[in-house]
């Protein structure tokens, strides 16, 4: 929700308008006026129309007697550096440097069959903005977000009306005329967006008698739209101080032949009668407080060095929920960064007890520490021997499978199969004593362990199929050490002669 506040300061009246917004929804708060001739200064005017009002951002217009807008047609290639271009397109046309100047601009709808870009520009000198953000401040306290131009501000009424941007017939433009005492500003919309605009010297001061000279202006300022290709208009909305003043419909649809609107009843949120029928008087100030939402129409001449100047009394307002809101982010990121350290603690301990686990199965050794385990894998496992090639193979069985034949008897193996460490013999044999002979011979070799005969059966005439299993197990060659030399020192004691009593 923000609460947004329009500044029509003219030279005679300031209106002020507060709005609120939430999505999709608009509420008038507040609708004020003061007289600047009842006023000892602008800034007085301004504070006497706001009062006690805080809004969170704030827009005031720039007269546009002292601004200039200009229609222009770029190359269509010149859109990226549209900045730079257009600087350099408005100097040739406004009576000052470029330097002391401040543009902002609109990319038009360009029509079909048509290669350049149409752009509607305005430009004005810095001082005259920087002016109109002194005023401000020097009234309210805080600076205005946005200094608009002119009547431009208007168009930004599509966003409550959105008759605005589709009259009768949809195709034809409408025009929206602020006619105050001492000046009028007039603006063309066409589908919603603002494509011309202009100001003129008089308003309703000296009427009737000024009125064949009014009627005038505005009859050239619609000759100048026609001249620049602009289509007829659909009808024109009057708005401003003058909006009310006996008969100006009825005269200016004779002198302009157009047909005078009555102004669209807005979709604002809780208005009341009073405030509906204040509103065309209010309709400039409304503009400016929408132009500050996201989808603006008009323009801001806030703009280099201006924007840096920029300040945002709102935030002063919200700093306790900006405060809070900060407290929760940071007592969330502290949660999260506890939680991951725990959850890499637990994934450490997994890990080493994995680590523990694979080096008492791999290595031998049971080890958590990762360097302990680099070390014990760089040894490998069989570090500590003199040989580190197995010390039994398949061919050590087939070496001792030879000699434990006898050469008498015909031996034919069929099959010989060793896996971890386990060996299976399938052979042919004259009978199964010889199985056994052979067997009992194998039992010789140190690494065979549970040499037996499994299964004997007849294999053809006159011959046996045996099948002979055994495992593959050498001693432990530092075990079988110490075991020598305890037996060699046991051996050494028994048969040692006993020493006769009373020698030395």
């Amino acid at each position: 929700m923000h609460r947004l506040l329009g500044i029509d300061a003219g030279k005679s009246v300031v209106r002020a308008a507060l709005i609120r917004t939430t999505y999709r929804r608009v509420f008038v708060e507040a609708l004020g006026e003061a007289a600047v001739t009842d006023a000892v200064s602008e800034a007085e005017a301004i504070r006497a129309a706001v009062g006690l009002l805080r809004p969170d951002a704030a827009a005031i217009a720039l007269s546009g007697e002292k601004s200039f807008y200009r229609r222009l047609d770029l190359p269509a290639a010149a859109q990226k550096e549209i900045e730079n271009v257009l600087g350099f397109e408005l100097e040739a046309t406004v009576p000052f440097e470029m330097e002391d100047a401040v543009f902002d601009h609109r990319l038009l709808k360009r029509p079909p069959g048509v290669e350049t870009l149409p752009v509607f520009a305005a430009v004005a000198r810095a001082d005259d903005v920087r002016e109109r953000i002194a005023v401000v401040k020097e009234a309210l306290g805080f600076e205005p977000e946005r200094v608009a131009l002119g009547a431009v501000a208007l168009a930004n009424l599509e966003a409550v009306m959105p008759e605005l941007a589709a009259p009768s017939p949809a195709s034809a433009p409408i025009a929206l005329l602020d006619l105050d005492y001492l000046t009028s500003e007039i603006v063309i919309v066409s589908g919603g967006e603002p494509v011309f605009a202009r100001t003129l010297s008089r308003g309703t001061a000296g009427l009737p008698g000024t009125a064949p000279a009014l009627a005038r202006e505005l009859r050239q300022t619609l000759a100048a739209w026609r001249n620049l290709g602009g289509e007829p208009l659909a009808g024109l909305y009057l708005v401003g101080g003058g909006a009310t003043a006996q008969g100006a419909e009825m005269f200016l649809a004779t002198q302009l032949g157009l047909t005078i609107l009555p102004l669209p009843t807005p979709r604002i949120e809780g208005l009341t009668p009073e405030q509906a029928a204040a509103l065309p008087r209010f309709a400039k100030a409304l503009g400016l407080a929408l132009g500050l939402t996201p989808k603006t129409k008009g323009f801001n001449l806030r703009k280099g060095a201006l924007e840096a100047e920029r300040s945002y009394p709102f935030l002063r307002e919200k700093i306790p929920i900006l405060a809070g809101l900060g407290t929760v982010i940071a007592l969330s990121f502290g949660f999260s960064i506890v939680a991951e350290l725990r959850t890499l603690d637990a994934e450490r301990e997994l890990l080493a007890a994995s680590l523990a686990t694979a080096s008492h199965d791999v290595l031998g050794e049971e080890t958590s520490d990762p360097q302990k385990a680099r070390e014990l894998l760089e040894q490998g496992p069989g570090a500590a021997d003199e040989d580190p090639m197995p010390r039994v193979d398949a061919f050590d069985v087939m070496v001792q499978l030879s000699k434990a034949v006898p050469k008498e008897i015909t031996h034919d193996v069929l099959e010989l199969d060793v896996n971890r460490g386990h060996v299976t013999l399938q052979g042919v044999v004259p009978s199964v004593s010889d199985a056994q002979i052979i067997a009992d011979h194998m039992k010789e070799h140190r690494c065979f362990r549970d040499v037996k005969v499994g299964r004997t059966s007849q294999f053809t005439e006159g011959k046996h199929k045996y099948v002979l299993e055994l495992d593959l197990r050498c001693e432990d060659k530092t075990k079988k050490k110490k075991t020598g030399a305890a037996d060699a020192a046991e051996s050494a004691s028994a048969g040692a002669p006993e020493k006769p009593e009373g020698s030395r």
